[in-house]
């Protein structure tokens, strides 16, 4: 089932705020929300749940901080039963909006239902800006596609469901795999997605859009974790000294690593090395690092901040070894926190034999840790090591050589594109000296007979056609960020009038569905044309739809 290319074309303009059919999309993580409206290439808006601009500039000593404030005043700066309840020692520094143990007292000792009423009580501030501050429009005429995490917490869907209906009024709400709106952007049904986001890393296959949810593999092993890595690593391997002395050493202060200044850190310097060390066994961690050191060839980056204590600014110098070597806590795992390459490969030895190379060979990383430099051409690197030299991976050891990232270009496929783009050039080339040549030679002296027949010149032009549209390559690089992935998805199925079951406000009774509540896109229908056809071809049309309309969105992206 083709897409009219009208229905293409309206995907690179921006979306009206009059119209009311556009959906709205909502990507809510745990540090950062997503928002915009289905059909557009990119968010409209990112809200940090944890961090602030204000907060950002008082790390770095950018901005004196004001003292703590209450009534109006409050009301005009920040809400104040977040700043109560919400924040910690530091005025400006929001918690966390969720954590995956909710039903659990937190260490400050709130129970569930405290945390859940704070929660809700968060999610009402969000979602109110997102409505009527940042996309302006009218929530009770739009329907909302939520893009979740296979495995979050049943309350948080709960929390947002209430806040959404009771509050906002919308209409309807559509719970989809995140995971599943990620691979739909790449043009591709199958693939093995692996989510590094900041509470944990997920990994979850899916064939021919049925995610496999059984054989979903996690590890606590994401930006949290490296964000606890890098406080240890900044606390004992790096000084800080006066600005104006830099002779006086001293340790960092334990206020100044709050988890905005990590967040920085982690943004802004670090990324994941190329060069793999084997830990050996029986070694210890400080004789580790000075191998780290040994190796490093990256610069050391000095990091001007503001030390309260003596209210004078501060000079944090940040090794090379540790800019580059924070990452390895992602790729050595334990019986208690697997490593990334264990848990993918666990979830591939799970699945059936018969999907296995399917799967490995269509690899796709998303989330916020993901966009760490280099960390998916390492993680390549981990894989195939892990698959040639791993015992507990030998079974396949023969996938070694199928294991593929969806958006890398292979050396083949770089091989392919340049002969494609020389033939290109030697054709315009060629075909203007044989013009030139043929335009001489005068009409009677062609043969009738020797003249090519109809059907002939139809078979040329056809196979043509067919070269011309033949891809040289199999895939087109990397085209979208790895954190707006799974939103873009969302877009590009509300753009199709296609997403997962909805939940309406009238029959909304505080439940909402769950993983093993079945998700198919059999039923969906694309406006101005329905599925017709045997249930086979059904999702086939669907996949075929969802590849133009991503291909669209890549071009005006």
């Amino acid at each position: 089932m083709a897409l009219p290319l009208s229905k293409i074309r309206d995907l690179s303009f921006k979306t009206s705020i009059y119209g009311i059919e556009e959906r709205i999309v909502l990507d809510i993580g745990s540090c950062y929300l997503k928002c915009g409206f289905s059909g557009e290439a990119r968010p409209r808006h990112f809200l940090p749940l944890f961090l602030t601009e204000e907060a950002l500039d008082d790390y770095l000593g950018l901005k004196k901080p004001h003292e703590p404030h209450w009534g109006q005043e409050c009301s005009e700066i920040c809400n104040e039963k977040t700043h109560e309840s919400c924040r910690g020692t530091n005025p400006y520094e929001y918690a966390e909006l969720y954590e995956l143990d909710m039903m659990r007292k937190n260490s400050r000792g709130q129970t569930e239902q405290e945390r859940l009423q704070i929660l809700e009580e968060r999610l009402s501030e969000y979602l109110y800006d997102v409505y009527f501050k940042y996309l302006l429009t009218d929530p009770k005429q739009r329907k909302v596609i939520i893009c979740e995490s296979p495995l979050a917490p049943i309350a948080l869907k709960q929390a947002i469901a209430r806040v959404l209906f009771d509050k906002l009024q919308v209409p309807s709400i559509s719970f989809t795999p995140s995971h599943l709106l990620a691979l739909l952007t790449t043009g591709t049904a199958t693939g093995l997605v692996i989510d590094c986001g900041h509470l944990e890393t997920s990994v979850l296959p899916i064939y021919s859009s049925r995610p496999l949810t059984p054989f979903i593999r996690t590890t606590p092993r994401a930006g949290k974790f490296l964000s606890t890595h890098l406080k240890q690593l900044l606390r004992d391997k790096c000084p800080i000294s006066l600005a104006d002395n830099p002779t006086d050493l001293r340790i960092i202060p334990e206020g100044m690593l709050t988890a905005a200044f990590l967040e920085t850190i982690k943004c802004r310097l670090l990324f994941a090395s190329p060069l793999i060390i084997n830990a050996r066994d029986n070694i210890g961690e400080e004789e580790m690092n000075n191998n780290y050191r040994d190796v490093s060839a990256s610069t050391e980056v000095l990091v001007e901040v503001w030390l309260e204590e003596e209210q004078a600014r501060g000079i944090l110098a940040i090794p090379g070894w540790i800019r580059e070597r924070a990452c390895e806590c992602l790729f050595n795992g334990d019986e208690d926190a697997e490593s990334l390459t264990d848990v993918i490969l666990d979830a591939v030895a799970k699945a059936p034999s018969d999907l296995r190379r399917p799967l490995i060979s269509s690899l796709l990383l998303i989330g916020g840790t993901a966009q760490l430099p280099n960390l998916q051409n390492r993680l390549l690197q981990e894989i195939k090591r892990s698959l040639q030299m791993n015992k507990r991976w030998k079974h396949l050891s023969g996938l070694a050589e199928s294991v593929r990232f969806l958006d890398d270009l292979t050396p083949a496929d770089e091989a392919a594109a340049a002969a494609a783009a020389q033939a290109s050039s030697s054709s315009l080339s060629l075909g203007s000296n044989v013009g030139r040549s043929t335009s001489t030679q005068s009409m009677m002296d062609v043969d009738p007979t020797d003249s090519p027949s109809g059907a002939d010149r139809e078979r040329e032009r056809r196979r043509k056609r067919e070269q011309q549209g033949k891809k040289a390559y199999q895939s087109s690089g990397k085209v979208f960020s790895p954190n707006c992935r799974g939103w873009i998805g969302g877009s590009l199925v509300g753009s199709l009038k296609s997403s997962g079951p909805e939940l309406l406000r009238e029959n909304f009774n505080g439940t909402v569905p769950d993983w093993s509540t079945s998700i198919s896109f059999v039923g969906s229908q694309v406006q101005g044309s329905s599925m017709t056809g045997s249930p086979t071809q059904q999702p086939m049309d669907a996949v075929a739809s969802s590849s133009l309309v991503a291909s669209a969105l890549a071009t005006s992206y």
